[in-house]
């Protein structure tokens, strides 16, 4: 029951949050650069869910853990701020 309730208090939050991808405009995500990332505040937990949850697919892990989560959010802006042109995907951990 907890689960649901997390999948639906995510979904109401990505309901009314402005991406990357507003106004129907499509997003290579391999292609999303750090500034890109850092640049859009509202967007930054959509992209960091639709990763989180393409990763779980290759790897066939299905659990949110919400505090790895937000210390892969972490790492990433670390990273990101002293390399602004370097792919979301190349700092991604793909262990988790």
């Amino acid at each position: 029951m907890t689960s649901a309730w997390v999948a639906a208090g995510i979904g109401a939050l990505l309901v009314g949050v402005p991406t990357l991808a507003a106004a129907g405009e499509k997003v290579d995500m391999a292609e999303l650069t750090c500034q890109q990332f850092l640049a859009d505040e509202d967007g930054i937990l959509p992209t960091v869910v639709w990763i989180d949850g393409y990763l779980s697919h290759q790897s066939g892990n299905t659990v949110i853990d919400m505090d790895q989560l937000v210390a892969n959010v972490k790492q990433i802006a670390d990273q990101c701020a002293g390399e602004p042109d370097k792919k979301i995907m190349d700092l991604v951990p793909e262990d988790e």
